[in-house]
Parts: structure tokens; C-alpha cells; sequence
């Protein structure tokens, strides 16, 4: 019998940094409890579906599948909803984030229905004002929780929750396939940057890409990093430039590892 969910790799490699830090298991304790209080409880309306998730789960050892069941979140989810490692990012034509502005800072025709402008405003300023570093740059973008759920028997859809508007700093990385990385080991590389951002800016979302950038001739990592604006509005600038120094040493670090002819800054 297969897997209903596919085993996520990245979480199991990432697990021995989380056990290694108090304040992470609380964080994804807090997370995980917070689904089962009775204001965010899910029960399944299903009795049948719900024996049957558990015996499916049961035979195949899916965690996953049953956390869905109980709390409509996958453990690879909760440690995201924690801020326990970032959100995969699905490239610039993503559904998640979704950029609203081109290379630019101009909205893009289809989104100028959809943004105020005071926000548009508030992100030219910003646009006009940061020292963008080399191989980044500035977007306003929607951010979403891509939450799973079962519908009809074992099938499994995902939707967007909890939008957040903000500043998406985007930069280029190293290209770590071209290095036989895994997207878990690329994680492991990234940890120490995602929780130095964490700490300078704890509600920032984190997007990670694997190859999600090209060029003509090479394709390479990306790493975001979007600041809603509702929260970081008056110190936007200020975090923007710490942030940038963090994913430079980074990104200097993976060049280092990848070789100095792997990345064209």
C-alpha cells in the first residue's frame, strides 16, 4: 500500500537541528497544540473516512497522513507554520508567493485592481531607497500558508490561506544541484541563515528555491524573504539591511563550497 503523502525527506534531516534547540520544540509544540484547541479543532464529518485514514496510516507508518486527518496539517506543513525551516518557492510564476510587480517595481497590469495605494506607495519608496545587493531584488507579493486537506476518500488537495501582503526580497544563489545536493541537504546549508533572519525579523516569511532561477546557459537557487508590510512599515529599510548581509555571508559560503566559477554576481 503506498504512502498517501510522500515522505518528506527534508523533514527528517532537519529534525536533529529541531531536537537540538528548546525553543524549536516549543515552537512546534505551541503550533501543533494550537490545531487541537477547541477554537481551531478539525473533526472529520466522516466516521468511515476517518477509520480509514487511521488504518491506512497505521499500515504504512504515515505520519503525515494522520496529522492531516487530526489537524489538517502535514508534519512537513507544521514545521512551516512554525517557522521551523522555510516555504518552498515555486519561481517568480508561482502560485506562492505571487509577485505583484515586475523586475521594475511596476504592477503588473493584471494585479492594479487588487493593491491600495498606500501599499504600492509604501513599496516604491522602498523600491527607490534600498541599495539592492548584486543578483537580488525587490517585488510586492502576496505570501500564502499552502494548507492540504482530504476530500473524497484518500485524495488530497491543497489550498491558500492567511495572505500576507508585503516586500519579497529575492536573491540569487548558487545553483546546489549542480553540487549533487538533495533539496533537504540544501536545506541543512541554508539552516543557520533562516534562523539569523528569524531573529532579526521573527514574523518574515522564508521561501526557499532548488534551481527555480535561470539564465541563458545556468540555473540557480533562489532564497526570499517577504516582510508584510502591516508589520515592518516603519523599520522596513533597517531590516532589509540586515537581511542582505546575512544571505550575502551565505551566499559567499556556498561559493566557497560550489567554487568560485559557479556563480556570476
Amino acid at each position: 500500500m503506498s504512502l498517501v503523502l510522500p515522505r518528506e525527506e527534508e523533514v527528517e534531516n532537519i529534525f536533529s537541528r529541531i531536537l537540538s534547540s528548546k525553543q524549536s520544540c516549543e515552537r512546534l509544540m505551541e503550533t501543533f497544540y494550537d490545531h487541537l484547541c477547541d477554537d481551531n479543532r478539525y473533526m472529520d464529518p466522516d466516521p468511515h473516512h476517518f477509520a480509514e485514514v487511521l488504518l491506512n496510516a497505521y499500515k504504512n507508518g504515515d505520519v503525515s497522513a494522520l496529522l492531516l486527518e487530526l489537524c489538517n496539517r502535514s508534519m512537513f506543513d507544521l514545521l512551516k507554520e512554525s517557522y521551523l525551516i522555510p516555504r518552498r518557492f515555486h519561481g517568480k510564476c508561482g502560485e506562492n508567493p505571487v509577485l505583484l510587480t515586475d523586475v521594475d517595481g511596476d504592477l503588473l497590469e493584471e494585479e492594479k485592481a487588487v493593491v491600495s495605494k498606500h501599499e504600492y506607495k509604501k513599496f516604491r519608496e522602498i523600491y527607490q531607497m534600498h541599495k539592492a545587493a548584486p543578483r537580488s531584488k525587490l517585488y510586492l507579493a502576496d505570501g500564502y500558508n499552502l494548507v492540504r486537506y482530504y476530500t473524497s476518500g484518500m485524495n488530497i488537495c491543497e489550498k491558500q490561506e492567511n495572505k500576507e501582503r508585503g516586500i519579497l526580497i529575492l536573491y540569487a544563489l548558487p545553483d546546489t544541484k549542480k553540487l549533487n545536493l538533495t533539496e533537504a541537504q540544501a536545506y541543512d546549508i541554508i539552516w543557520s541563515v533562516f534562523h539569523k533572519i528569524q531573529k532579526e525579523a521573527f514574523s518574515a516569511v522564508v521561501y526557499y528555491g532548488q534551481e527555480t532561477g535561470s539564465k541563458p546557459g545556468k540555473s540557480f537557487d533562489e532564497l526570499g524573504i517577504l516582510l508584510p508590510i502591516h508589520q515592518f512599515e516603519s523599520k522596513m529599510l533597517q531590516h532589509l539591511e540586515v537581511i542582505d548581509g546575512l544571505v550575502l555571508t551565505c551566499r559567499e559560503e556556498m561559493i566557497k563550497m560550489a567554487g568560485t566559477d559557479s556563480f556570476d554576481l
